[in-house]
């Protein structure tokens, strides 16, 4: 009875010498190897060999970052500042972290231990504000060229007043450039959809077509003006013209044709030369089977109806007056149907006829339900489109 409680007793052994202070800092995890010490402080069960393991790990990666830090505080570089405020925060998250357990102690001798502490109290304010002055500075170089009509400067000056801003919240000034910045970052563009092919469309259509092109191309920074809107300062248009619009006529193929067959159908009895119904061995009368010919005449039909649409999508750059592209767009529906039916004795059929017997014909589509089909086809082509070539949009 006594080995049913080995395997426990070893396996809570091994769980904690995988956790150890110890293990995790021969593996140079040097945070965890603190964090683990620490646990055993808080619980009154740290020996001194973890409080020197504490030690030697927290001195080992303080150190290394106080030391990241000082290179940082020398450097010339005035980009500096961001990367210098990360390593410093750093630093103050895991001296705040040990701060209430000390002073900590090693239990036998109560020598207590000597941890590299580094102040940090005036330095991560004076950083936050060089790194908001740094990113104004870099904002303000790009709001110039962002002034000229370059929409990539503007959104990098955006970038760095917003970042400036997290550095400094509330800043008014900052705030009123980061405006700026985002008011010259849009991309206008004006939409226009033409009808050429002057076919009668859902009355719906026109609409959702620039919902579809508006939601496949979003963007942070355009805004796409409907067809119709004026725009003085618009960047770029889009031309969505339909070109052709077709609707076949209703067109229906007809076969047919006769199948034979020979059926069982019904008997007559045996009789012998007298007239006599003949009897088998068990006293039974003798039938004998009737055999007919049977026919049955197969009707086939298939019916069938298209709708399609083509037109061109079409990308100006409007401050050159340079088409950036020209894409085909097209969509096709087609109503097909097929049935198969009989007049006759069934039984002439054949067994893969019987198989392909369907309905008699149905009513073909109104012209106007399957151009709408064809339409909303023809609405997703220019959305995929529209996404595949994204890039178009983002000036």
């Amino acid at each position: 009875m006594k080995t049913l409680y080995i395997y426990p007793v070893l396996l809570i052994l091994l769980v904690g010498a995988c956790r150890s202070p110890q293990r995790f800092y021969e593996k140079g995890k040097y945070t965890k190897s603190v964090e683990e010490a620490l646990t055993l402080v808080r619980k009154g069960k740290a020996e001194d060999k973890d409080i020197r393991t504490l030690e030697l790990a927290f001195n080992q990666i303080n150190t290394r970052e106080i030391s990241q830090l000082e290179k940082l505080l020398n450097s010339p570089s005035p980009d500096r500042w961001e990367e210098l405020l990360t390593v410093a925060e750093r630093i103050e998250q895991r001296q705040e972290w040990i701060k209430p357990y000390l002073p900590i102690t090693y239990p036998r001798s109560g020598q207590p231990v000597s941890l590299r502490l580094y102040p940090l109290r005036d330095l991560i304010p004076q950083a936050r504000i060089k790194a908001a002055d740094r990113r104004i500075v870099l904002g303000e170089q790009a709001l110039e060229l962002a002034e000229t009509g370059d929409k990539k400067a503007a959104r990098e000056a955006y970038g760095h007043f917003t970042q400036s801003l997290f550095f400094r919240p509330g800043d008014a000034a900052t705030r009123k450039l980061q405006d700026r910045a985002e008011t010259l970052s849009y991309s206008l563009m004006r939409l226009q959809i033409d009808n050429q092919a002057r076919a009668f469309l859902p009355g719906s259509f026109r609409l959702q077509l620039e919902q579809t092109f508006a939601s496949s191309v979003d963007h942070r920074w355009l805004r796409i003006l409907p067809d119709g809107a004026p725009c003085r300062d618009c960047d770029l248009e889009t031309m969505i013209v339909l070109t052709d619009v077709n609707v076949s006529p209703d067109k229906v193929d007809e076969r047919k044709w006769k199948e034979r067959n020979t059926v069982e159908d019904g008997f007559r009895y045996a009789l012998d030369e007298r007239g006599n119904v003949r009897k088998d061995t068990n006293g039974n009368d003798i039938k004998i089977a009737v055999y007919k010919e049977v026919w049955a005449e197969v009707f086939e039909t298939r019916q069938f109806k298209g709708a399609r649409l083509e037109g061109i999508m079409e990308v100006r750059d409007l401050r050159s007056g340079r088409i950036l592209r020209r894409i085909p767009v097209a969509a096709e529906t087609q109503f097909l149907a097929e049935s198969v039916w009989f007049q006759g004795d069934k039984r002439a059929l054949d067994p893969k006829t019987v198989k392909q017997l369907k309905n008699h014909p149905i009513p073909f589509p109104d012209e106007q339900d399957i151009l709408a089909d064809a339409a909303d086809l023809f609405r997703e082509e220019v959305g995929r489109q529209a996404r595949e070539n994204r890039k178009l949009f983002m000036l």
